[in-house]
């Protein structure tokens, strides 16, 4: 696993981050974060139903549309985001999902350690 090396040399998990997916249903978060878990891309997620998203669709056509849905936020490290990304991908109903990954600063070294603990190697 990569990650930086401490000044004893030993090797740090990588950066943690919240990978964050607007999804249709808190179904659909839950499926696709069950998924990610089972394949060891996520440590943890969690599901926030929306009360009203509004957004442009379909591009470009000004035509503004409505609907609620839920965000998936994922715990993980930056080595899993690929696949992770990929995995929400080919899942994902939407011909085009919007996921963004945040990075964390100043998380507790003791829950990196448990993340990076649950997680495979990519």
């Amino acid at each position: 696993m990569g990650g930086a090396r401490t000044k004893k040399g030993h090797v740090m998990p990588s950066a943690v981050f919240w990978v964050v997916v607007s999804c249709n249903s808190a179904e659909e978060a839950t499926t696709i974060g069950d998924q990610a878990l089972q394949a060891r891309h996520a440590a943890c997620f969690d599901v926030f139903p929306k009360q009203r998203t509004r957004y442009f669709w379909p591009p470009t056509k000004g035509t503004i549309e409505e609907g609620n849905g839920a965000l998936l936020v994922l715990e993980t490290l930056e080595d899993h985001l690929a696949p992770l990304t990929a995995m929400i991908r080919a899942h994902h109903s939407d011909a085009l999902p919007f996921i963004g990954a945040l990075r964390l600063e100043h998380v507790d070294e003791r829950v990196r350690n448990w993340i990076a603990g649950e997680l495979e190697a990519p």
